[in-house]
């Protein structure tokens, strides 16, 4: 089968590889769309670990073609999204509904190749099968919508509360979207490009803030009569952007940090001592309440209260895989979401 594998620095290419068995407790899907993620960004450019032995890809949906022994839950056939990691359900982070804490956690392709290859290998734990009705494309939105849902269910945000989202990505956006489906107060999110903040609108923001151009301090100053925001969820990383968070949060809020930290910060904690404010993570998905976030996530799509797809603004055939890579990491190109389609 072809894959698209890492040979380098800003290098992915296509190569002839062979195509894997299923271990035990995994399954071999028909590759059918996956999504470019930040995260697969932060790979190209070597600020993360790059596999030169298997194809990346974790935003990714399929159809099961081949069971590893011991899967019963899955049959060929079934139309499936993907999660973007294994779990044991043994430990007691999985026993409490914390699987995204597996003491076993594993990528969900461990060892064999994901979303960017003809073929994806995948354990069947973080397997999700989708309505007939719900297409591909918006199967492989799933899981980035189910990133952002749990960063605003972490926040424990309510239809009372103001929320800004900083950062005007795939991500952010989600969490938009999110918000806005769950009924939130009032939604601001902060955008760089053009394309964001067409986008932001047509999802039903409130405010959007185009950094660059206006003071988002002020503008928050002058929203809110100089309390802040309730809730601010940080999705881009560096020092800057948690200041930033930091700044607009109201004393006692809530600051939930969903970015992809790759490198150690110098940050004023001073800010949070002050105020009081309530930072934490949240870390891809698990359980927020009795349902999963993936299940929410697939239930948002299928409903219509999410119209995932307006996020994908470039498709790809696997053949040109560097080019999607290209245009993804180059926001000037007007991508949001660019996906690899096969």
């Amino acid at each position: 089968m072809k894959a698209a594998i890492y040979s380098g620095i800003q290098q992915i290419g296509i190569q002839d590889v062979e195509r894997t068995t299923p271990a035990p407790g995994y399954v071999v899907l028909d590759t059918k769309q996956t999504g470019v993620c930040g995260s697969d960004l932060h790979s190209y450019f070597g600020h993360w670990n790059q596999s030169h032995t298997f194809a990346a890809g974790h935003e990714t949906c399929g159809v099961v073609i081949e069971l590893g022994e011991g899967v019963t839950e899955f049959q060929p056939g079934d139309r499936v999204t993907a999660e973007c990691f294994s779990h044991c359900g043994r430990c007691v982070y999985c026993q409490k509904g914390y699987y995204n804490h597996c003491m076993e956690r594993k990528g969900i392709s461990h060892n064999a190749h994901s979303g960017f290859a003809e073929y994806t290998t995948a354990h069947a734990s973080g397997l999700f099968k989708i309505p007939d009705g719900m297409s591909f494309e918006e199967g492989a939105l799933v899981e980035p919508l189910a990133v952002s849902y749990r960063a605003v269910e972490q926040a424990g945000a309510t239809y009372r509360d103001r929320v800004a989202i900083i950062g005007g990505g795939t991500i952010g956006q989600f969490c938009l979207a999110a918000a806005k489906a769950m009924g939130i107060k009032e939604t601001l999110i902060t955008v760089k490009y053009d394309q964001q903040v067409q986008l932001a609108k047509e999802l039903g923001a409130d405010h959007v803030v185009h950094i660059g151009e206006t003071d988002l301090k002020e503008y928050v100053k002058d929203l809110t009569d100089g309390y802040g925001m309730d809730v601010v969820i940080e999705t881009v990383g560096g020092g800057e952007n948690f200041s930033d968070a930091m700044s607009i949060v109201r004393r006692r809020g809530s600051v939930v940090l969903v970015a992809g930290y790759y490198k150690p910060l110098e940050v004023n904690l001073s800010q949070i001592v002050w105020s009081e404010a309530t930072v934490t993570g949240s870390n891809c998905y698990g359980y927020s309440g009795m349902a999963t976030d993936f299940d929410a996530a697939i239930d948002l799509i299928a409903s219509g209260r999410v119209d995932a797809t307006k996020l994908v603004t470039h498709r790809f055939p696997l053949i040109e895989i560097d080019e999607a890579f290209k245009i993804a990491a180059d926001k000037k190109s007007g991508a949001i979401k660019v996906h690899v389609c096969q």
